[in-house]
């Protein structure tokens, strides 16, 4: 499954000046929207895979370590700059350096294989996630309003959230085909 990403085919290595300055407008962008994610508690899930979004600019025109430092100034201001604990850990646990990952996991050809590591990948995010809110931020109940469920309560919301992420990770897959067949090539008119 190709996303048009091909860093070996670039014709022209983009300028160092440009990727840091790319980078930088990127983090802001970035810490932005997290810190969007205070004003909009609703959005506490949706606003972090907005921002894992824009870490795909980053690797179609800088390339996939700039979006790894990107990634990493992202992951080292949010904490520092941003109050939504939630938001921000789920950034840094899988929603900011999945976009990077997502390349380089699509160029395993065979298909099972590669969905198996993304889901493995995402399951322990999850699980990290729910770690972390058990055993740190004792004070939040990540199981809050499932009651109803009972002791499936955990199954259910690992169900839904790997429901979730075959749909982000098609939606990323659209996105990127977008912005590279389309918004790079009609609105920045580049190859």
């Amino acid at each position: 499954m190709s996303t048009g990403i091909s860093e070996r085919a670039r014709p022209d290595k983009p300028r160092t000046a440009f990727c840091v300055a790319l980078g930088g407008t990127i983090t802001s962008l970035v810490l932005l929207l997290m810190f969007m994610a205070t004003a909009f508690p609703a959005l506490d899930y949706a606003i972090p895979t907005y921002a894992g979004f824009l870490i795909v600019v980053v690797i179609v025109e800088a390339g996939s370590g700039w979006a790894l430092v990107t990634y990493c100034a992202c992951a080292l201001l949010c904490p520092l700059l941003t109050p939504d604990y939630e938001a921000t850990l789920l950034f840094i646990l899988f929603m900011g350096y999945y976009p990077i990952l997502y390349v380089f996991l699509n160029r395993i050809k065979n298909d099972v294989l590669r969905m198996t590591i993304k889901m493995i990948v995402f399951n322990t995010a999850v699980l990290v996630y729910a770690a972390i809110f058990k055993f740190v931020f004792t004070s939040v109940d990540i199981m809050e309003g499932m009651e109803s469920f009972g002791k499936w309560a955990g199954p259910a919301l690992l169900g839904m959230a790997n429901f979730f992420f075959v749909f982000y990770n098609k939606i990323l897959g659209m996105l990127i085909k977008m912005y590279v067949g389309w918004f790079r090539k009609k609105i920045l008119k580049r190859r």
